[in-house]
């Protein structure tokens, strides 16, 4: 629990004011079942509350997600549990997701969840090119993205306890 703790305060404590777009969080969708656009499982559910107690003091302003039912129902545990307003992209479209960022949330702090597979490429459209790799089984990576306005934008990525 003491870990969970330091490990919000730093988000929020990272996160703080700037000039353009504050910060960009970033998720992948939480434990799915199988199937083409797969719902998530009892402990994708239990996961997505998780996000939303461990971001509450994060001043998140809202989430997006992709057209995915996996990313949809984190998502929205996520929103409804934080009172946020939350939209959709196609999940193949990285440009325009930095581009709603960019102009309808140019001052927010967003919380965006996404794919195993999207997700190293969205890092690197936000000027972050240190690459990562996520597990097949792994839906535990926070990253936290601060200092988009700057030529050097600043990446922490944190674990969920």
């Amino acid at each position: 629990m003491k870990t969970l703790f330091l490990s919000a305060l730093l988000t929020c404590v990272l996160a703080l004011p700037g000039g353009a777009q504050e910060a960009v969080f970033l998720i992948r969708h939480a434990e799915k079942e199988m199937g083409d656009d797969p719902a998530l499982t009892e402990a994708g559910r239990i996961r997505a509350t998780r996000w939303a107690l461990m971001l509450e003091q994060a001043g998140i302003n809202a989430v997006i997600t992709t057209d995915a039912r996996r990313t949809q129902e984190t998502g929205g545990i996520i929103a409804e549990a934080l009172d946020l307003p939350m939209g959709e992209i196609d999940r193949r479209d990285i440009a325009g997701l930095i581009d709603l960022m960019s102009f309808d949330h140019e001052e927010d702090r967003v919380l965006v969840v996404a794919h195993r597979e999207t997700i190293p490429s969205i890092l690197s459209a936000l000027g972050l090119f240190d690459a990562v790799s996520i597990a097949e089984d792994d839906f535990a990576n926070l990253f936290t993205v601060t200092g988009l306005a700057t030529d050097a934008p600043v990446l922490v990525h944190q674990r969920m306890p």
